[in-house]
């Protein structure tokens, strides 16, 4: 990326901006050329306004430091432009699941990201549903009500497997949902007990639930987890995760697919990268090469 007359726009939270590696960076990147814009976000919807402006006039690039939920308002800002500027990210919230996803570690981001601007930008693709877009991932059902609290030695010994280890025994303490799902060659009917629908691999603080998903593929990853016995869904998940191909592993369904559309019987919460949205009918579709991201170079290929 140029230096001169480059703008770059960090959004950053309170946490954020309490990072001495952070405001080093941002001096070191002012004195290498760049024009340096910050802005500190106190609460939800600072991270859209800021986005929104930014993107009208025009900014080269913006930098989300903050959690998923800041990611989150930026995409949904820069989504409503023709023109967007470049994306990049920081992880400085709780989760950080689309960032840790990608290789981004909160050690190590700020002398990272200095290189990443020496990188060609990949084009990657995001998720639409509706009028609202995700970058990461959505769940339904049990698993938009799991979130990160299960214990690092619980991460360390089960792996991907551990989300739902937390995640199966809630599915049996909640009302399970009537939903019909239908897509090309997939129509689904039945109690959800859960539903994910990927952009990216990890939720839930990093359970790599679509372990298949690439960011450049033009296509979701969607698992369906029917409501069955405890012991046949966690031998049906253990596989599921471990597998090197998407397809069916028993009763669960994995797919990658463009578009896909789900009714409800009754309205539900999910979870859409972090933030709530409720209702009895969505349509969710990958909108292909739809944002330049800044990724580390391990993840320049997806290949």
């Amino acid at each position: 990326m140029k230096r001169e007359s480059t703008t770059i726009f960090v959004i950053m939270t309170v946490t954020a901006a309490d990072d001495d590696d952070l405001r080093e960076m941002i001096d070191r990147l002012r004195d290498r050329g760049f024009d340096v814009e910050v802005r500190v976000t106190w609460e939800s919807g600072h991270a859209h306004h800021f986005a929104r402006a930014a993107a009208a006039r025009g900014v080269d690039a913006i930098a989300a430091c903050g959690g998923d939920g800041t990611l989150h308002e930026v995409v949904n800002a820069v989504m409503a432009f023709d023109e967007r500027p470049l994306l990049a990210g920081l992880p400085y919230g709780t989760g950080n699941d689309f960032l840790r996803g990608i290789g981004i570690q909160p050690r190590h981001g700020p002398e990272q990201f200095e290189q990443w601007l020496d990188l060609a930008p990949t084009v990657i693709d995001v998720g639409c549903a509706g009028e609202r877009y995700f970058l990461n991932m959505v769940s339904a059902g049990a698993g938009a009500e799991v979130t990160a609290d299960a214990s690092r030695e619980l991460k360390d010994v089960a792996g991907s497997f551990a989300y739902f280890v937390r995640a199966i025994p809630a599915a049996f303490d909640m009302p399970t949902h009537a939903a019909k799902i239908v897509a090309e060659n997939l129509h689904w009917e039945g109690e959800l007990a859960f539903l994910f629908v990927g952009n990216g691999k990890r939720t839930g603080g990093g359970w790599h639930v679509c372990p298949r998903a690439k960011l450049d593929d033009g296509l979701l990853d969607v698992v369906i987890v029917p409501s069955i016995p405890l012991r046949e869904m966690a031998r049906w998940v253990r596989e599921m995760v471990n597998a090197q191909s998407t397809g069916e592993f028993g009763p669960i369904i994995y797919r990658q697919l463009r578009c896909v559309e789900i009714n409800f019987q009754d309205e539900v919460p999910l979870n859409l990268d972090g933030e709530p949205l409720r209702g009895d009918h969505f349509r969710f579709r990958a909108i292909s090469g739809a944002l330049r991201f800044l990724l580390p170079p391990p993840i320049q290929s997806t290949e």
